[in-house]
């Protein structure tokens, strides 16, 4: 599939996104940014970086692939698959969570909402509460 110059270096930085190259984030988002996910709210550059480092100090491994886009213009939908482990989650085992992410950029990315299933990412995974909410969700099933 075919995206824009952008799409491909922003798809090629969050595949490679690790602590030790979070320096190139300037390279996709503006000084601007507002980034909303469904536990966070960050608005601005400083702030962001501080979120991915804080991220990165707590987990084993992330690593994001992008599997499918949706462009128009200046702004795009990306559909993802995100795996991590956390020492203190699952028992540091991997842990595979779907999402979506909806940019808008000109240069760069200045609006970014993650959408995805906090159940799927954390709390099933959580001693007590993992088995309740996968329990709700079956009864929810059927």
């Amino acid at each position: 599939m075919k995206h824009s110059t952008f799409i491909s270096t922003f798809i090629s930085l969050y595949g490679d996104l690790n602590r030790s190259n979070l320096h190139r984030l300037p390279e996709i988002y503006s000084n601007d940014i507002q980034f909303v996910d469904a536990i966070h709210q960050i608005n601005g550059l400083p702030q962001l970086t501080r979120y991915f480092e804080h991220l990165y100090e707590n987990i084993l491994d992330c690593k994001f692939n992008i599997h499918n886009v949706i462009e128009s213009d200046n702004e795009a939908s990306l559909f993802w698959t995100m795996e991590y482990s956390h020492p203190k989650i699952g028992k540091g085992k991997v842990i595979s969570v779907d999402g979506t992410s909806h940019i808008k950029f000109n240069e760069t990315v200045y609006y970014h909402r993650d959408y995805l299933d906090m159940g799927q990412m954390l709390y099933e995974h959580l001693p007590v509460l993992g088995s309740a909410v996968r329990l709700i969700k079956k009864r929810m099933q059927s």
